[in-house]
């Protein structure tokens, strides 16, 4: 199965630094790192990795800024650093027609090897004001969005779509469950559609407020 992985696909995290250089959620990325990493067979050296993102946490900044950090075969690190701009909410979501076709390898594990998504991501293109659009599998199941976690209110409790089926285990959606602030479970295609309420989530812009405005 590793063999889908190509020899130049780089493993990702990227991450929300508080002005103060503060990265809120940095043990939970460093923890999914290491986990691709050892199931892909990417050497981890944190240390290294820490040391490539101590000098972003020395400064102060005027606005939050997203922090990539990329893992490559030889064990190379690279980080990039820019301003984050506020989201407003609630974010519009797109209900897509078809399937992300891909090895569960590639969808449980954030890497550079993005082709699956990259029919959404053109459709996102086309329609800025739409944050992410939503995925079902073959049985009508809600997975995941190709940029974010999603979430419903459902019996008046907030749930997501578990690991049982191939999805990204989320940094942001790792901290919502270790609160007990959601739970996971199965979510319909019929659930989403007359859900009360809806969120998604990823690390990077929090847990927010959405609506599905295309499907």
């Amino acid at each position: 199965m590793l063999s889908v992985i190509h020899p130049h696909t780089e493993l990702i995290e990227t991450m929300r630094l508080h002005r103060t250089g503060l990265v809120p959620l940095l043990a939970l990325h460093l923890k999914r790192l290491e986990y691709s990493a050892r199931t892909l067979g990417y050497p981890y050296q944190q240390n290294s990795i820490l040391q490539a993102l101590q000098p972003y946490f020395l400064r102060r900044y005027t606005q939050p800024q997203r922090l990539r950090l990329t893992l490559g075969r030889t064990g190379k690190i690279t980080v990039q650093c820019q301003p984050l701009a506020e989201t407003a909410q609630p974010v519009r979501l797109a209900l897509s027609p078809l399937n992300p076709v891909a090895p569960a390898i590639l969808l449980q594990h954030k890497t550079t090897q993005r082709q699956h998504w990259a029919q959404g991501e053109r459709w996102l293109q086309q329609h800025p004001s739409f944050f992410d659009v939503i995925y079902f599998d073959q049985n009508q199941q809600i997975t995941e969005g190709g940029r974010s976690n999603i979430y419903i209110l459902k019996n008046n409790r907030w749930v997501t779509p578990s690991l049982k089926q191939p999805l990204l285990a989320g940094v942001q959606r790792q901290y919502l469950l270790d609160q007990g602030w959601v739970s996971e479970e199965d979510i319909t295609k019929k659930d989403l559609l007359h859900a009360p309420r809806i969120r998604i989530s990823n690390a990077l812009r929090g847990w927010l407020d959405a609506r599905l405005d295309h499907f």
